[in-house]
């Protein structure tokens, strides 16, 4: 009876000890959480204060604080001066419009072409400056033969216009084109390239012509294009062609297969936004015949004689295009200079101090484990 009352006492004294133990831990492990848990909130604290710019009011009295001039200690900001700096004329742009004069836009093919096999080409850019449509052209050397296609890239609207489009990335284009040339037939030699002639004045359509050429014989013909904003739809105006050939050959009794002839698509009618203005003219000798100005419906349905002079066709300019406006001033070029170095410093240090924030944090959770282990 006794030996059962002591295991029964002894059973009892070990409960309670371990009791107290667990109690313990438990009243640590909930400190080491609580300090886990500030030490983290601390952390953020001062990263989102060295994120906006703020400060803490230690940090801002520690700045702020006068150093003694007297001390020497070389700490003081040398004064910014600019005797050494070569100035370097800075292009200033401005946004005139794209099709002026009418018809004359083409695309400014370089020889550098041939060696990085690709060009992005100057683009026509909307009104309202959201967007703009550039080409892009492609060379393949081993056939000497092109292929272009036509991308919407978009621009920030943050920026100013003129900003939105000299900070363009081609990156931000449409993944889709909304207009590529033929890939076949494969011809050696054979070039072909889209131009954008103009918007309509309701920024509904695009005039695109497309060339087609060889390398040794020059250019074969031009063909009109409309692209349909509010349908995505891409129509080929072959109407306006058949319709000059059966004119001069019934009217006049020249058929136009016996000579070299093309159209100049020259924009939309400022009169009628449904309708664009085509010049047709022929090479019969020196200087290119005039074979009349025509005008043909979005759809390419209805083609009509517009005038044979020169006087009386009306075209309107809508797109915009980039145009550089002399050169910036010394003292703009060393202000921005100035701005861009401040910002290249304040992101540095800003870097750093993340660096060094997280550095600490690191190193007080690793002390508050140890401890805890301890």
């Amino acid at each position: 009876m006794l030996r059962k009352f002591l295991t029964a006492f002894l059973l009892f004294v070990f409960a309670c000890n371990g009791f107290c133990f667990a109690k313990q831990d438990k009243s640590q492990y909930d400190k080491y959480k609580a300090r886990k848990k500030s030490i983290k909130n601390q952390y953020k604290m001062k990263k989102r204060y060295s994120e906006s710019g703020y400060m803490t009011v230690d940090e801002y009295e520690k700045k702020s604080k006068v150093k003694d001039k007297s001390a020497g200690n070389g700490d003081f900001i040398p004064k910014v001066t600019y005797d050494k700096m070569k100035y370097v004329p800075q292009p200033k742009y401005k946004l005139t419009y794209y099709n002026n004069p009418v018809g004359s836009v083409e695309l400014n093919i370089d020889r550098k072409l041939h060696y990085n096999r690709q060009d992005v080409l100057p683009g026509i850019i909307s009104p309202n400056h959201d967007f703009m449509i550039v080409p892009i052209l492609d060379y393949y050397p081993q056939i000497k033969s092109t292929e272009c296609d036509l991308y919407v890239v978009y621009l920030k609207n943050s920026l100013s216009e003129v900003d939105r489009v000299v900070k363009a990335n081609i990156a931000q284009k449409n993944p889709e084109p909304i207009m590529s040339t033929p890939r076949y037939p494969v011809v050696n030699g054979l070039f072909r390239s889209l131009t954008p002639v103009d918007f309509s004045s309701d920024l509904k359509y695009l005039a695109i012509k497309q060339k087609t050429g060889h390398v040794d014989d020059g250019i074969w013909q031009t063909d009109l294009y409309i692209y349909d904003f509010n349908k995505k739809k891409l129509t080929k105006c072959d109407s306006i062609r058949d319709a000059v050939r059966y004119y001069w050959q019934k009217q006049k009794g020249f058929d136009l297969k016996d000579v070299r002839w093309d159209i100049t698509p020259l924009g939309f009618d400022s009169g009628n936004p449904d309708r664009v203005i085509v010049k047709a003219y022929a090479y019969t000798g020196k200087a290119p015949d005039n074979l009349g100005y025509w005008s043909v419906d979005v759809n390419g349905e209805q083609v009509r004689l517009e005038s044979l002079y020169d006087d009386i066709v009306n075209v309107s300019m809508v797109g915009l295009k980039l145009e550089q406006d002399g050169v910036k001033e010394i003292k703009v070029v060393r202000a921005e200079s100035k701005a861009a170095k401040k910002e290249e410093k304040k992101e540095k240090n800003t870097k750093t101090v993340k660096k060094e924030l997280k550095k600490e944090y690191k190193n007080e959770l690793n002390e508050l484990k140890n401890n805890y282990k301890k």
